[in-house]
C-alpha cells in the first residue's frame, strides 16, 4: 500500500495535472457512458487473441461510483478471470473507495490494491498497469499503489470480458457510472495515462487492442473503436442506462462524518465542540473554504477555514467557539461545506440525529458472504477523543443464518481497526459448522490509544459460501475510574499467513525492541495465535500440537503449548463436521481468546526491551501439491501486541490489590470447582446473578472478561495461562465480589 503523503515530486506531478484538469475542454461532439445499476447490468465482450496480452498489459477506465460494495473485489469494473487454474485479469472497487487490480501469475492470482481514497458520486480516472516485474495503480494520473508481482501471466483464453460484472463469479455488479474503457497489451507510462486520460484517441494507438468511447447514446451494443472488432454487448440494459459521460471536477471537497458531539457518552455537556471530518475528494489540493452547521434546524454557524488538505485526505475541523448542548438528549446536526469551483455538491452536506450511549451496535446482523454482500464490511466511529473516564470497554459478538442456513465451514472471522494506515486485530474467532452461534465477549480496554477519535472498524470472515453470516456486534463502554491507565500498545507481530515447516522460511518472527514507559508499571504481551492447514506431516499445522517460545532479552521466558483439547465441550454444538477434534489454538464455533505474558519480571521503566518469539521446529515433508481441500498449506493466524500500564497511586486503597481482594473472599457468595486447578474452573453463585467477571493477575488485569445474562454458573477455562494466583471480579445483580483462584497445571 502506498503512503498516502505525497512526496516532493509526487506534489509537482499533483500541480501539473491538477493544472491540465482545470484548463482541459470537455466539449465533445458526443460525449456518453453508461449506468450500471449494481444487480443486474453488465457488458459481455466475446474473447479474441488480442485481449490477452503476454508481455504486459495497461486498462483504463472513467468511473463515478454510487454505492460501494463491501469487499473490494465485489464491484467488477472490467473483468477477464477464470479458474481451474486461476487465469487473467481483473479491475475492481469496493470496500469505502479501495481500487484492486489484480492478474494470474503462474496460476495464481496476486494483486495491488490502494488504500480507501475513492468518493462517491464523482468521477476518476482509473488506470492498471501490469510490466511482468510490477502491477501498478494510478487514480487520475497519480500513482497510488505498486505491488511487486514477477513471473509468467496465465492467460484467459477463451474466456470473455464482462464490463460491470464477473464473468466467472457472477453477482459482482458495478453500481454507478462507467466511460472511455480502454485495454492496451503495452506498459503505459504516467507520462502517457496523464497526457491522454481526458482525450478521446483515434482509435488506431499504438497496443491498443480494445477501446469502448460509449459515445452511441442509444441501442445495445458498444463498439470497440480500436478497429479489433471486439463489441460489447449490453445485458439487462435498455436506452435508459445511456447517461452523460465522464465530466471529473477539478474541485471536489464533502463531509465524511461528524467527529463530535459523539454518540458515544453518557450525555452532552454545556461545552460541546462542533467538530467536523471534512475530505478532499478530487486531485487538486484544497486551501480555503467555508464550514456550517446548525441544530434542531437553528441559525446557522459558519466559520471561513484556511487550512490545507491535500488530494484524498480527510481532515477533522473544529468550530472555534462550543455550544451548550446540556439541556439535550437528542439533537439533529446538520453541517455543510462550501468551495466556489466545487463540482459535485452531492457529498457537501450531512444531516444526523444524534444522541449518547455508552452501547453501540457496531454491526447489526450484518450479512458477510461471498456472494454481493461480500467478506468484509467497515464502519466508521468518532470515538470520544479521550477514553480516560471508561473502566472498561467490551465488545460482545453473535453469529446468526441468513435465509437459507448458515455456511456449513469452519472459517476465521477477525475484526480490525484500521488507523494510521496500519491495521490492529482486535478480536478473533471461528465460525461453526452451519449452526448458529455466540454469546462471545472480548475485552478491548488494551486498545485504547487506537480507539480514540476516528476509528474505522474492519470485519471479516474468510468465508467461501453464498450463504455466509449475519454479524452482531456490539460495544460496551463502561464510565468509571479504571484502575490501571493504559499508556501505550505497539505492534509486534501482525501475520494473517506465516507459512510453517517451509525449510525456506524462518521459524523465528523479527525480534522487535521496544522502550518501557518511565511511568509504567504493568507491562505484558497480549498474542493471539490459531493454526491452520491440513493434510500435511503430522496434519500441521490445525491438528498438531506444538509449543512454541516467547524470547525476552534474547533468552527463553515464556512458552506457549498451543492446543485445545475441549472443543467436543463446545456450547455451540452440535454441528456438523470434525467440531470435536482438538485443534492447535481454537475450536469451531468458538471465540479465540488471547495469550498474556506477565513481563514484570523482565520490565525496567525507562529502559528498552526485545522481545523475539520463535515457532517450534517443524519440517513438512508434503511442501507442495496443496489443493486447499484435503492438503492445505500450514500456516499460523498471529497477533501480537506490548501493552503497558499505569497504576493511579492517588488511589488509597486498590481494588485489585492482592490484600482487597483476600478481604472481600472472605464475604463471597461465589464459588469455584475445583480450586485449585489444572485449568478449568467451575464458577457458581448461590445468592445472585451473575452478569460479568474479570480476571486479574498478582499484577493487574490480564484481559479476560465474560458477560453473563443473569446466569447461576459458569465454565471459565484458564488452560492456556502460567500457574500461579489470579484473582476473580464478579458483578452480580447485588453487587460486586471477589474470589481467589489457584492455577496449577
Amino acid at each position: 500500500m502506498s503512503n498516502l503523503i505525497p512526496n516532493p515530486m509526487k506534489i509537482l506531478k499533483l500541480f501539473l495535472v491538477s493544472c491540465f484538469l482545470m484548463s482541459t475542454s470537455f466539449v465533445w461532439a458526443e460525449n456518453y457512458g453508461l449506468y450500471f445499476n449494481g444487480s443486474s447490468n453488465r457488458v459481455g465482450v466475446q474473447d479474441s487473441p488480442e485481449l490477452n496480452p503476454e508481455s504486459g498489459m495497461t486498462i483504463e477506465a472513467w468511473i463515478n461510483v454510487e454505492e460501494w460494495a463491501g469487499s473490494i473485489w465485489g464491484a467488477n469494473i472490467l473483468s477477464k478471470q477464470a479458474t481451474g487454474p486461476d487465469r487473467g485479469y481483473g479491475l475492481t472497487v469496493g470496500e469505502n473507495g479501495r481500487i484492486e487490480f489484480n492478474h494470474s501469475i503462474n496460476e495464481g492470482w496476486n494483486a495491488v490494491q490502494t488504500p480507501p481514497i475513492l468518493g462517491l458520486n464523482s468521477w476518476y480516472h482509473i488506470a492498471a498497469v501490469y510490466d511482468l516485474n510490477t502491477m501498478k495503480i494510478y487514480v487520475n494520473g497519480i500513482l497510488q499503489a505498486t505491488a511487486n508481482a514477477t513471473g509468467t501471466p496465465t492467460l484467459a483464453h477463451g474466456q470473455a470480458i464482462n464490463l460491470g460484472d464477473n464473468p466467472t463469479w457472477p453477482g459482482r455488479f458495478f453500481k454507478g457510472k462507467m466511460d472511455e474503457v480502454r485495454v492496451w497489451d503495452v506498459v503505459r507510462s504516467e507520462s502517457q495515462i496523464q497526457e491522454f486520460m481526458m482525450t478521446e484517441l483515434e482509435g488506431d494507438e499504438e497496443g491498443l487492442v480494445a477501446y469502448w468511447n460509449m459515445n452511441e447514446g442509444s441501442g445495445n451494443t458498444i463498439n470497440d473503436v480500436s478497429g479489433n472488432e471486439n463489441h460489447g454487448t449490453l445485458l439487462g440494459m435498455s436506452d435508459d442506462n445511456w447517461v452523460d459521460g465522464f465530466a471529473p471536477p477539478g474541485t471536489d471537497i464533502g463531509i465524511e462524518g461528524i467527529a463530535s458531539p459523539s454518540i458515544i457518552g453518557t450525555g452532552f455537556t454545556s461545552s460541546e465542540y462542533i467538530k467536523i471530518d471534512v475530505k478532499n475528494f478530487a486531485t487538486n489540493d484544497v486551501h480555503e473554504f467555508d464550514i456550517f452547521y446548525s441544530i434542531n434546524d437553528g441559525d446557522p454557524v459558519s466559520e471561513s477555514i484556511q487550512e490545507s488538505i491535500l488530494a484524498f485526505q480527510s481532515k477533522i475541523i473544529a468550530f472555534s467557539e462550543p455550544v451548550d448542548l446540556s439541556g439535550y438528549e437528542e439533537i439533529e446536526l446538520k453541517v455543510w461545506v462550501e468551495k466556489e469551483g466545487d463540482g459535485n455538491p452531492i457529498n457537501d452536506m450531512l444531516v444526523e440525529t444524534i444522541s449518547q450511549s455508552t452501547q453501540i451496535m457496531l454491526y447489526d446482523n450484518v450479512l458477510h458472504n461471498f456472494g454481493s454482500a461480500g467478506q468484509t464490511h467497515f464502519r466508521t466511529l468518532y470515538m470520544p477523543e479521550d477514553l480516560s473516564g471508561y473502566k472498561n470497554i467490551t465488545l460482545t459478538l453473535d453469529l446468526h443464518c441468513p435465509t437459507g442456513g448458515c455456511d456449513p465451514w469452519d472459517q476465521p472471522g477477525m475484526l480490525y481497526i484500521q488507523k494510521d494506515n496500519l491495521s490492529w486485530e482486535i478480536a478473533r474467532y471461528i465460525t461453526p459448522y452451519g449452526v448458529a452461534c455466540g454469546g462471545w465477549s472480548f475485552d478491548l480496554t488494551d486498545f485504547k490509544p487506537i480507539m480514540q477519535g476516528k476509528t474505522i472498524f474492519e470485519s471479516i470472515i474468510r468465508v467461501w459460501g453464498a450463504s455466509g453470516w449475519l454479524v452482531e456486534m456490539e460495544l460496551i463502554l463502561e464510565p468509571g475510574e479504571p484502575e490501571n491507565h493504559v499508556n501505550k500498545i505497539d505492534r509486534l507481530w501482525n501475520e494473517d499467513y506465516w507459512v510453517y515447516g517451509d525449510p525456506d522460511i524462518s521459524y523465528e518472527f523479527d525480534p522487535v525492541e521496544v522502550t518501557i514507559l518511565d511511568d509504567t508499571d504493568i507491562a505484558f504481551v497480549r498474542m493471539t495465535m490459531t493454526g491452520h492447514g491440513q493434510g500435511n506431516t503430522l496434519n500441521a499445522a490445525e491438528f498438531s500440537r506444538f509449543t512454541h517460545h516467547l524470547h525476552v532479552n534474547d533468552t527463553e521466558a515464556f512458552e506457549m503449548d498451543l492446543w485445545n483439547d475441549d472443543c467436543n465441550e463446545n456450547p455451540c454444538s452440535p454441528q456438523s463436521g470434525t467440531w470435536q477434534y482438538s485443534r492447535a489454538g481454537w475450536c469451531p464455533g468458538q471465540d479465540v481468546q488471547p495469550w498474556f505474558f506477565n513481563l514484570a519480571e523482565h520490565i525496567s521503566p525507562g529502559e528498552s526491551l526485545n522481545l523475539h518469539f520463535v515457532l517450534a521446529e517443524y519440517t513438512n515433508l508434503l511442501n507442495s501439491g496443496y489443493n486447499n481441500t484435503t492438503h492445505t498449506e500450514p500456516h499460523y493466524r498471529i497477533h501480537a501486541y506490548l501493552v503497558q500500564y499505569s497504576s493511579d497511586e492517588d488511589d488509597d486503597e486498590d481494588p485489585t490489590s492482592v490484600e482487597h481482594i483476600m478481604q472481600d473472599e472472605l464475604k463471597t457468595s461465589i464459588v469455584a470447582k475445583p480450586n485449585p486447578s489444572a485449568g478449568v474452573f467451575h464458577i457458581s453463585s448461590n445468592k445472585a446473578n451473575i452478569q460479568r467477571i474479570s480476571v486479574y493477575g498478582m499484577t493487574g488485569r490480564i484481559g479476560l472478561t465474560q458477560v453473563f445474562d443473569n446466569a447461576d454458573s459458569f465454565t471459565l477455562n484458564m488452560s492456556h495461562y502460567p500457574n500461579g494466583i489470579y484473582f476473580l471480579k464478579v458483578e452480580t445483580n447485588s453487587g460486586i465480589e471477589t474470589l481467589r483462584l489457584i492455577l496449577n497445571k
